[in-house]
């Protein structure tokens, strides 16, 4: 198995488990979270139901073929989000110091993807675009 393939069954995996812990437990399951909104909490438990579906995908990007154009897209809507929670920053401050975690992973996901990629093409041999 390729070091891309891991990388997506690695990301896949914690993405259903976040989101599974998010439909359970809706905002207590995130520091920083107001837990007595129900906004809120009808919020994080649909959110987790889409980000399990953005979990799937992953797992399917790292298919035996390995598709390294939907893993690069996967990657980049990840650093968009982190992208948005900078507009969070800009507008009303800094969150919970866990999203400094959460926005470091989101932005570095291209990244990773790219040098998963490139080591895969160096063990093949090959100099043919991945």
């Amino acid at each position: 198995m390729s070091q891309l393939q891991n990388v997506a069954r690695f990301v896949g995996a914690t993405c259903i488990g976040i989101a599974t812990l998010q439909m359970v437990a809706g905002t207590r399951i995130e520091p920083g979270m107001v837990d007595d909104d129900p906004t809120v909490d009808s919020h994080v438990r649909f959110m987790g139901a889409i980000f399990a579906g953005y979990g799937l995908n992953w797992l399917g990007a790292a298919s035996p073929t390995g598709d390294v154009a939907r893993m690069r897209t996967l990657a980049g809507l990840m650093a968009l989000g982190g992208a948005a929670r900078l507009g969070t920053r800009a507008r009303m401050g800094r969150p919970h110091r866990f999203h400094d975690l959460l926005l470091a992973i989101e932005l570095a996901a291209p990244g990773l993807v790219e040098v998963a990629a490139r080591n895969d093409r160096r063990a093949l041999g090959s100099s043919a675009a991945v």
